[in-house]
């Protein structure tokens, strides 16, 4: 288990019209590993973070997920990887305004886990992200900020083997940052990795490998 390749894109390159975002990425994670993925703005940061996670099929490549091809693999195991091996904090938080913050987060059912068990990682994750006993407050009566930290616990609750997340830190205070990296922390102490879009100096120096997405020039 300790050498087990996590993720492993090869050759990827992904075209909008005739603009190409990247081409001929390599991106690997192995257990523990945190990656930064930089880039300027419009450069195709989020676009990657999706093919990553299957949501999305570059125009050339592979991703593998624990050696199981995402894009050629059937819908069937795609979602079992998601739901299973794959996490995802994503920019626009994915909160349910509605829902109470418990509820949020119980959305994520990882396999045969009780659902004592669950209020348990739960109440946990959300001490470390700064919002114990917010469980049962509206999720639309959060801070964005909150919010944002709502995502970042219900990784926790998952505990995936690779999480992919989109500017995780972005407009938070330092303290509330710090709090997010910790989280993060708790996914690679465990084995897992992680694979982050971000701006974040502090971030940044937090990964120990960063993939750049430089500038293409126009499809011919």
């Amino acid at each position: 288990m300790t050498n087990e390749v996590l993720l492993c894109a090869d050759g990827l390159g992904y075209d909008v019209a005739t603009r190409t975002l990247w081409n001929d990425l390599r991106v690997v994670a192995e257990p523990h590993a945190a990656i930064a993925v930089r880039g300027v703005s419009g450069q195709g940061k989020t676009t990657l973070l999706r093919c990553l996670g299957g949501l999305e099929r570059p125009t050339r490549g592979t991703v593998r997920v624990l050696g199981i091809d995402m894009h050629a693999a059937a819908r069937r195991e795609q979602r079992r990887l998601r739901r299973d091996v794959v996490g995802f904090v994503t920019q626009d938080h994915a909160v349910v305004p509605e829902w109470s913050v418990r509820q949020n987060l119980r959305v994520v059912r990882p396999r045969g886990v009780t659902s004592q068990e669950l209020d348990v990682r739960i109440a946990a994750a959300l001490e470390v992200v700064g919002l114990g006993g917010r469980q049962r407050m509206r999720s639309g009566l959060l801070s964005g900020g909150e919010q944002q930290r709502v995502a970042v616990a219900r990784v926790l609750v998952q505990q995936p083997r690779l999480v992919l997340a989109d500017e995780p830190t972005a407009s938070l205070d330092d303290v509330s940052a710090a709090r997010v990296r910790d989280g993060l922390d708790l996914i690679r102490e465990s084995g897992g990795a992680v694979v982050v879009a971000t701006h974040d100096t502090e971030l940044l120096a937090w990964c120990a490998t960063e993939v750049d997405l430089v500038p293409q020039t126009v499809v011919s």
